[in-house]
């Protein structure tokens, strides 16, 4: 049989759709998501809820790993060195992302470069807390004996963001508190009420059960304004300290390179997800705002966290280390 142009062309387009067309359709295996912290943090509290959730829609299980140490920077960098399929996402958090190149000389990845942004999936509110029974009552209370006992009070290094706070509320204060490197914020939280740490900084979603336990207390809100889960509990700038405003977000990122299409698909399903009754009685329970960010707002999000947390980090003589 004689072949004409049109049916050898035909013939040629129909052996190259062939290829395209016996590619999976994302997702079509488990996919990984890695927590940079400790089991029992807020981050591994909401990631684990979120994915459940979404593994649903996706057809897919999605799978939390925990991968704890360096300020967040174990996890970020096996995520930076895994292939950019959409098969390994990691929880960013302010600390594991913008704080590592405002902190340390050697930050083993390099955040806008190896990491393409995905969503947001909440906001945080931070908090200054202490045992339920320790004698200071107020941070007024602490700063005074921490002034009279220089270098001798503690607090709980657990995440880079919480250094920051922390030596910032050191250089206004005019106070010396020594922080105590942890892998992760369950495990300084623990230290704290055991006695054996002064005070500890902490989100609400992971000290709110120890604080209606009566087994801490909170004796400042870290943010710039107060929270209604806690509506008696003073904000630092209302306790004097200028421009005193932190706060956590948690986030889901990518390795750079990640089809659009792949993080598109997985920022529609976290944004279904932090709509859905179940996800938003956790966040209140949490005491978490549910924010979801485009992947544009979330990478220009964290651009102006660095900008800001760089100055504070000068202004309160933080070296990097």
């Amino acid at each position: 049989m004689q072949l004409t142009k049109h049916t050898i062309l035909l013939a040629a387009v129909l052996a190259c759709g062939g290829g395209a067309r016996a590619e999976a359709p994302y997702p079509s295996q488990p996919i990984r998501l890695i927590v940079p912290f400790t089991p029992g943090s807020s981050s591994d509290v909401t990631a684990r809820a979120i994915a459940q959730k979404i593994s649903g829609p996706l057809g897919q299980p999605v799978l939390v790993d925990n991968r704890p140490g360096a300020n967040g920077g174990i996890g970020m960098q096996a995520v930076a060195r895994s292939k950019a399929d959409g098969y390994t996402l990691v929880v960013g958090t302010v600390s594991s992302t913008v704080v590592p190149s405002i902190i340390s000389k050697n930050v083993p990845f390099d955040l806008f470069k190896e990491f393409t942004p995905v969503a947001t999936m909440a906001n945080t509110p931070l908090l200054m807390t202490v045992v339920y029974d320790s004698p200071f009552q107020n941070l007024a209370d602490l700063v005074s004996a921490a002034k009279k006992a220089p270098r001798t009070m503690t607090y709980g290094n657990s995440a880079g963001l919480y250094r920051i706070v922390m030596e910032a509320f050191n250089s206004q204060a005019g106070i010396d508190l020594m922080g105590v490197p942890f892998k992760g914020p369950a495990q300084a939280a623990t230290e704290l009420l055991a006695g054996r740490l002064t005070v500890n900084p902490d989100a609400l979603g992971a000290a709110g059960p120890m604080l209606q336990a009566k087994r801490m207390r909170a004796l400042a809100v870290l943010g710039s304004s107060r929270t209604p889960a806690l509506p008696d509990v003073p904000t630092m700038q209302e306790l004097g300290y200028k421009d005193f405003a932190f706060n956590g977000w948690l986030g889901i990122l990518a390795p750079a390179g990640t089809p659009q299409a792949v993080i598109e698909r997985i920022h529609k399903e976290i944004a279904e997800a932090v709509k859905s009754p179940d996800i938003l009685t956790l966040y209140t329970r949490l005491g978490m705002d549910p924010t979801v960010l485009s992947p544009q707002a979330y990478g220009d999000e964290m651009k102006k966290d660095i900008a800001r947390y760089s100055a504070v980090a000068q202004s309160a003589g933080i070296e990097k280390e």
